[in-house]
């Protein structure tokens, strides 16, 4: 008994003590969970690194080797204690680093970046479980890491490195480390170096690292850094700041654009705000080299959904903190747009309200928490497909359906100049239209204008060595391709420059199979198809959302589309080249100007008559006695009772004659007296309510008329004009209905010949939907094939009528109507062959309304082939 006793008193004691242990076992895992815990863990887990505290106006002094070629210089920036988090936020800081040897300054530079905050996991005390830097301190705040590679030039033995803040305000934290290169034998030490060039990408810049190229990826993985440390006594000549850090990154929601803050030499970026809003400038120097020239300047230019344009000269950026410049923009729809106009690259970034950030609708990063609201805008850039052509690819072809009709033998071609730097060489592209036996069928050459367009770019096809597409020799720009050369420490790929576009449009003739494109150097070719359609503009917001005035977007992402891209049928070949990349297109908004190809009209104006014999109306409108033709064709009104000075010419051969018109028949009967200068003249009696009574012959120079009658309704026209003023001008005009006019267009050579079209409406107003319909050769006109041509003529059209803005004219005969003229231009373009063509017009609507017809005389024209080179003033969907 007693040691079965002694047995369940041992059991009950290991049952004490396991129970003892899982209670504590379990206080232990509480304790793990608890937001202290938690907090413990963060420091754990992080990388502990002493860095040193740069106040402003404080250095710090740094030893370097004198075998040293280049220098890392690893920063944080300390925020001012009680800045909220925010992240969208980015903040710019600058470094002056100062090389100083016994001879004196070697090396004097100041080199900025743009940062962000990274955190996560926020807790109810205010903290983050996740940060990318964080110090022991819950009210400092760091910004995330960002590096700065530093070149060095040759100097003597003994050199000394000074850093101290470029800014006036903010602290910064520094390490310095000096490169040795290494080499790597062993694959899981190339790997984990791979691991740690992966990390450094994401920190010096917002490219990831796949982006990068092949030769910056292997500079990052093989390099090795040695950290250097500061001369003097600490608390004394430098002081020091533990900073924890970590991987954590937020997304890089900006990777694909994080090149756009680099702006260089004669590049331009534009910005879509709303206003109204104080959006800020900031400008920053990118000087890479020992010795940085003065900058240029910048301009600034703001474009208003109503068309008003503000333009700002600002001088460009010295060594220094960055230059801040506010903008005060109204209410409504801008283009913010700022151009480099100097010889060195700088960096900017445009701050302002996120809700003010126009942007397409979409996923866009949401706006965090932050005290002002601000984000860093960004352009918004359109990508289309294009394709090189040059002396080291196969020829671009295309290939032609031989079912096409007419409009589907009509091709576009933009073309592009492709450089890695601002070319002036001129550049001419060959055209050959073949048939089913390769055999030329016509040939034609564009002019590629020279001139860079600073809103454009191309991004390219990595290949060996920078090369460009298609180009036979490599060009590579001083700071393309790798990290070392950017003073900021990024690692980005600069896109190619681009020249404007020259456009041409082609009629293939009929027997057409291929269309082959040819080009000395580099060039960007993009192809069009032409398909009508008559579907209504689709809503794209935001585009679509506001009213413009004298402006029109640029490259917007509308729907409605006329022009339709198409694939060279060598696809494969070209894209083994290299040669398919994507075109970059800023969106903005652009003044409607002029059409630079159009010329004012020139010779005398020639009355068409239309076909047939329609029926005819008079009508009397106000114009100018400028002219002796003129004189003989105005007239002037008499009212009873009112004198007028009129003027009598020798040079008019008719006499002069009264036109008389009654409002009702009641008044006939009835003398009327005419007076010259006081005098009875002549003297009759009114026997039709339309009646015309000629005057005796009158002596020439200026006199007074005057009207004497009692018949109630009367008024009268005298052929002659007056001294002053505007008279009456006489014109016959022809209603059109839904059968329609006829009229002959004559073209005498291969360039274009406008129809005028005077319509008269009974209303001022613009119409809202279309009222007449305008037909070139029943739909089919003979194009002239295989020649270049600026614009594509209508063959089939609706018109909508445009407000009158003349004063009104009056159908003879019929007192108090009012006749509104404005005038529709049709034009037959260089793309219509030469002889006669047949233009009809009809009304769409029971609407009255009248018409007539002129054309201004054309002269001969040279019929040899040319070469057109257009602006972009026209419209994408106007042919």
């Amino acid at each position: 008994m007693k040691n079965r006793g002694r047995a369940l008193l041992a059991l009950l004691g290991l049952v004490v003590g396991l129970a003892l242990i899982w209670g504590a076992s379990l206080a232990v895992l509480g304790n793990n969970d608890t937001p202290t815990a938690r907090r413990d863990a963060k420091f754990v887990n992080a990388e502990r690194l002493i860095f040193y505290r740069l106040e402003p106006g404080k250095e710090m002094r740094v030893r370097v080797p004198s075998e040293a070629e280049e220098l890392l210089i690893v920063t944080h920036e300390m925020l001012p204690e009680g800045t909220p988090y925010a992240p969208e936020k980015q903040y710019q800081y600058g470094l002056q680093a100062i090389l100083r040897a016994p001879a004196g300054i070697v090396l004097e530079r100041s080199i900025f970046t743009r940062t962000r905050q990274s955190k996560g996991q926020p807790q109810e005390d205010g903290t983050f479980l996740e940060e990318s830097a964080f110090t022991t301190s819950a009210t400092a705040q760091v910004t995330d890491e960002r590096e700065f590679v530093l070149r060095l030039p040759e100097r003597p033995e003994h050199s000394v490195l000074y850093l101290r803040p470029a800014g006036t305000h903010g602290t910064l934290l520094a390490r310095v480390y000096v490169r040795a290169h290494r080499t790597l034998p062993l694959l899981a030490s190339q790997k984990l170096a791979q691991a740690r060039a992966e990390v450094r990408a994401g920190r010096a810049t917002f490219e990831p690292f796949e982006k990068l190229s092949q030769d910056t990826r292997r500079w990052l993985t093989e390099e090795h850094w040695e950290r250097l440390n500061a001369e003097g006594e600490a608390g004394t000549d430098y002081q020091i700041e533990p900073v924890y850090r970590t991987p954590y990154r937020l997304p890089l929601v900006e990777a694909t654009e994080s090149v756009q803050e680099r702006l260089e030499a004669g590049r331009a970026v534009a910005l879509n705000v709303t206003g109204p809003a104080k959006p800020v400038l900031w400008l920053w120097s990118d000087a890479t080299d020992a010795h940085p020239q003065p900058h240029g300047s910048v301009t600034v230019k703001t474009l208003s959904q109503d068309g008003l344009v503000h333009t700002l000269e600002l001088p460009g950026p010295v060594a220094g903190s960055p230059m801040s410049h506010p903008l005060e923009l109204p209410p409504g729809v801008h283009t913010v747009t700022v151009r480099n106009e100097g010889k060195e690259d700088l960096r900017y970034t445009v701050e302002g309200p996120f809700e003010s950030w126009l942007m397409p609708a979409g996923p866009r990063p949401a706006p965090g928490a932050a005290a002002d609201g601000h984000v860093a805008f960004l352009p918004d850039t359109r990508r289309t497909e294009a394709f090189a052509t040059g002396p080291t690819c196969p020829v671009l072809e295309l290939d032609i359906d031989p079912r096409m009709d007419a409009a589907g033998r009509l091709v576009r071609i933009d073309a592009r100049s492709l450089d890695r730097a601002p070319s002036r060489e001129p550049l001419h592209l060959s055209l050959t239209v073949l048939d089913a036996q390769d055999q030329p069928l016509g040939q034609a050459a564009l002019d590629a204008t020279t001139e860079p367009a600073p809103f454009e770019s191309a991004d390219l096809v990595a290949l060996p060595g920078g090369a460009l597409p298609c180009a036979p020799v490599a060009k590579v720009t001083s700071d393309a391709g790798f990290a070392g050369s950017s003073g900021s420490g990024e690692v980005t790929d600069l896109p190619a420059w681009v020249s404007q576009v020259a456009s041409a449009r082609l009629f293939l003739p009929a027997g057409a199979r291929k269309l082959r494109v040819e080009a000395p150097r580099s060039t960007i070719v993009q192809l069009y198809s032409f398909l009508p359609g008559d579907q209504a503009l689709a809503p794209v917001a935001p585009y679509t959302e506001t009213a413009l005035t004298g402006v029109r977007w640029r490259n917007a992402p509308l729907d409605q589309r006329s022009w339709h891209p198409m694939r060279p049928a060598n696809l494969t070949a070209l894209m083994q080249g290299g040669a398919r990349m994507e075109l970059l297109s800023q969106v903005r908004l652009e003044p409607v100007g002029p059409d630079d190809e159009a010329l004012p009209p020139s010779g005398d104006a020639v009355v068409v008559r239309p076909y047939g014999s329609p029926s005819v109306v008079e009508v009397l409108e106000s114009a100018d006695p400028d002219t002796a033709d003129v004189v003989r064709a105005l007239s002037t009104i008499l009212e009873p009772g009112r004198a007028v000075r009129a003027q009598f010419d020798a040079r008019t051969p008719t006499r002069p004659e009264v036109r008389l018109s009654l409002k009702d028949a009641a008044a006939l009967g009835n003398e009327v007296e005419v007076l010259l200068d006081g005098e009875p003249l002549h003297r009759f009696t009114v026997r039709s309510t339309r009646s015309r009574e000629l005057l005796p012959p009158l002596p020439p120079g200026e006199h007074e008329v005057l009207l004497r009658s009692s018949a109630p309704g009367l008024s009268a026209m005298l052929n002659r004009p007056p001294v002053a003023g505007s008279g009456l001008r006489s014109r016959t005009v022809y209603p059109v209905g839904t059968s329609g006019l006829r009229v002959p267009v004559r073209k005498t050579g291969p360039g274009s010949v406008t129809l005028n079209i005077v319509v008269y409406t009974p209303v001022a107003e613009a119409s809202t939907g279309p009222r007449l319909s305008v037909t070139v050769d029943g739909g089919n006109p003979v194009r002239r094939a295989s020649v270049l041509v600026p614009h594509v003529t209508h063959a089939e059209r609706t018109v909508v009528l445009p407000a009158s803005e003349r004063d009104p004219a009056m159908p003879a005969g019929r007192p108090g109507v009012k006749w509104y003229a404005r005038t529709v231009p049709v034009t037959l373009g260089e793309d219509i062959a030469p002889g006669m063509h047949t233009v009809r017009i009809q009304a769409v609507g029971p609407e009255p309304m009248w018409a007539r017809f002129f054309v201004f005389g054309q002269s001969l024209e040279n019929t040899a082939p040319r070469e057109w080179n257009r602006g972009g003033w026209q419209l994408e969907e106007a042919l």
